[in-house]
């Protein structure tokens, strides 16, 4: 089974009132953190929120709502892809982690964001994924344990998962814990789980973490 490289990244962009910007086409989604934002795509205007996702893989233009917004944007691109970062008055844009990936292209695929909670000391436990996405944590921490390592992920920072290799994952005992991720996923999974225990044991014990699927829409690779 040949794969494709690609990268997919995420950009913070703080984006002050009335500040605009035009996004070449790419694959994307844009995820509001706070504030509020009017994004134009083709045909479809939507005035994106707090808690809200919009997909496109058309340009984009994008506009800072009464009191700005803060937006993290994911884009699926080519190994060559220019940068991303926005370049305008009025908005900082970051680069907040960008990785390599691979996919098979033989088979249709879907863009996914969601968002996972933990309570207090909530935890994943050990797990493969049957495709590649990029988290962003959103509040408290979480303790990350893949292929030998240890990362602790804070609010801002984002991490990849490639799909078969095993993590576990521990939340915060102080604070609830949530983080974003924008998936790759294959059209057979739409509207279920990605997710496989790999121990027998853990497969019908209680999960304490909870799920927030705010879109998936199909990709052409």
């Amino acid at each position: 089974m040949a794969k494709t490289p690609f990268r997919l990244r995420i950009y913070h962009d703080h984006i002050v009132e009335g500040a605009d910007a035009t996004l070449s086409a790419e694959r994307r989604i844009i995820y509001c953190v706070s504030g509020d934002a009017e994004l134009s795509s083709g045909s479809r205007t939507a005035k994106l929120g707090e808690d809200e996702g919009f997909f496109s893989d058309q340009k984009v233009v994008v506009r800072g709502g009464p009191e700005g917004a803060r937006l993290w944007r994911w884009e699926l691109v080519a190994p060559d892809a220019a940068a991303g970062e926005i370049d305008r008055p009025g908005i900082k844009s970051t680069n907040a982690g960008d990785y390599r990936i691979e996919l098979d292209t033989s088979i249709k695929r879907l863009m996914r964001l969601d968002r996972v909670s933990f309570p207090l000391g909530g935890e994943a436990l050990t797990h493969v994924h049957a495709a590649p996405g990029v988290r962003c944590q959103l509040a408290g921490s979480l303790l990350i344990e893949s292929l030998g390592k240890r990362h602790r992920m804070w609010p801002g920072d984002s991490w990849v998962e490639h799909g078969p290799d095993p993590v576990y994952a521990k939340a915060s005992e102080r604070h609830l814990s949530t983080f974003v991720r924008v998936m790759i996923i294959p059209e057979e999974y739409r509207g279920r789980s990605t997710i496989t225990y790999v121990r027998p044991e853990d497969q019908d014990k209680p999960k304490s973490q909870t799920y927030k699927r705010y879109l998936e829409e199909p990709i052409s690779l």
